[in-house]
């Protein structure tokens, strides 16, 4: 077999990758970029699309919550809860935010089958440590199930998300909100249906856990297998010998975002630990249930900044800095509208609506409510702070940015939960997303600032790429 030689700014951008033999063939192969299986699909529509499947997952989500309140009880929302907030975090982390990695992954270095493996042997490992959390918690024996139910079907969940790590990549968002949507009715129905015939959570838990088990196989699996064919053609250009090799290469590639997309679980559920250390798990079912009415504000803010990202990039590393802030504005100005728009909302109807979806009880947490959206107000702006630094490729300096705002939310949660209950885990939620409000917006000023210093040394070439040469 014949291989042409590399770009001199080819093999230089592929870093520690160049330094193995085999792949040069592979990575030449894959710039030629092959016919894609489906025909690609407009920014806009892409847009419209994962805006759409997570609108109605948030909604499904919240509606288990509803199910959970009427046809259960808030000690149940509270086991449930719990079984969120010990599995979510451990495996934020042993995803390694691959979705990502794999949809910004233009050149093909690394094969469908090799994200899959590798975010197959993580999330294994990621649950035998909520296993071992479940075993040594001290906690009883049927919250101790429902958490490893909870866990199991997060974990079914991870395989999915690789699956639209391959969408992403291939421009079809339709995909992913498709299943999205399949995902989040199949779960509200199991769960009600559950709770229904048994009024036990576990069994609501259960039934969710084999839906989401055959959302995977009948379409993420059959859906993905369009798009997997030209990968797989070409990663038989590298040899196996050097399968462990990638595996550990494309680890270190995505710990960093890993270790991000583990602290920001950890904020959100800050409250939630000394809610249930303090007050018990009835207590951290009224706020879970209230907090559940944020995330339909939080995930259109994540879909906007989620699809913004390639442009921004492409602004940033081509050195076009004015239009990049002017995009970035525009998306300052949406997150803030939308924040704006869920503030007036719960400020108007906030007693009706919390009476309306859960019942007479929370009508008095009105306060409580009213808090809980101002926080998510202000993280809807700092949100796109954070997807125009990803943007540009610095992911390390946001290890110690989230750092700080997960420590500020400790703080504060110490300070005000003992002594103010469910208000002071809310109070908490706007210390720190202010504080991440505020690093955000140093941090971009910062770079902002240099990257016009350099653009005033360099001239008009675009600006350097060095995330590859960071790890």
């Amino acid at each position: 077999m014949i291989t042409k030689e590399l770009p001199p700014r080819a093999v230089q951008g592929a870093g520690p990758l160049a330094k193995v033999a085999p792949l040069a063939v592979a990575r030449d192969l894959l710039d030629t970029s092959p016919e894609p299986v489906m025909p690609n699909l407009s920014l806009r529509s892409n847009f419209a699309w994962i805006l759409s499947g997570n609108v109605v997952y948030a909604v499904c989500q919240w509606g288990a919550i509803v199910a959970l309140a009427k046809l259960g009880s808030s000690f149940m929302i509270g086991q449930f809860s719990l079984g969120l907030a010990i599995s979510t975090p451990v495996l934020m982390f042993t995803n390694l935010h691959l979705r990502a990695v794999q949809a910004t992954d233009a050149r093909r270095l690394f094969s469908f089958g090799e994200y899959l493996r590798l975010r197959t042997a993580m999330t294994l490992l990621g649950l035998a440590v909520i296993a071992g959390i479940a075993w040594f918690g001290n906690y009883e024996r049927r919250t101790a199930m429902v958490i490893l139910s909870v866990a199991l079907a997060k974990g079914i969940e991870t395989l999915s998300d690789i699956h639209y790590g391959l969408f992403q990549l291939n421009d079809r968002l339709d995909q992913s909100g498709r299943s999205m949507m399949l995902r989040g009715i199949l779960s509200v129905v199991a769960l009600s249906t559950g709770l229904y015939v048994t009024r036990d959570v576990l069994w609501g838990c259960v039934g969710l856990t084999l839906v989401w088990l055959a959302a995977l196989l009948l379409f993420d699996v059959q859906r993905g297998r369009r798009f997997v064919a030209p990968s797989q053609r070409l990663a038989q250009h590298i040899r196996p010998a050097h399968g462990f090799l990638r595996q550990w290469k494309l680890m270190r590639l995505a710990l960093p975002l890993g270790i991000v997309t583990t602290m920001a679980a950890f904020n959100l559920n800050m409250p939630r630990y000394f809610i249930h250390a303090r007050l018990g798990e009835r207590q951290l079912g009224v706020y879970s249930a209230i907090a559940y009415a944020t995330v339909a504000l939080i995930l259109v803010s994540d879909s906007l900044g989620h699809c913004s990202v390639p442009r921004l990039s492409r602004l940033y590393t081509a050195g076009q800095l004015p239009e990049f802030r002017l995009l970035l504005l525009k998306l300052l100005a949406a997150g803030g509208g939308l924040g704006l728009a869920g503030l007036a909302v719960a400020h108007t109807m906030g007693s009706r609506l919390l009476t309306l979806f859960y019942g007479g009880q929370y009508a008095a947490q009105s306060r409580i409510f009213l808090t809980l959206i101002l926080a998510t107000a202000i993280y809807c702006v700092a949100c796109m702070l954070t997807s125009a630094i990803t943007a540009a490729r610095c992911f390390r300096i946001q290890i110690p940015m989230y750092v700080l705002v997960v420590g500020s939310n400790a703080l504060a949660c110490a300070r005000w939960v003992p002594t103010e209950g469910l208000a002071g885990g809310a109070r908490a939620m706007v210390v720190a997303a202010v504080v991440h409000f505020v690093l955000g917006a140093a941090v971009l000023g910062c770079l902002l600032w240099r990257s016009v210093k350099r653009s005033c040394a360099l001239g008009p070439e675009p600006l350097a790429d060095d995330w590859e040469a960071s790890l």
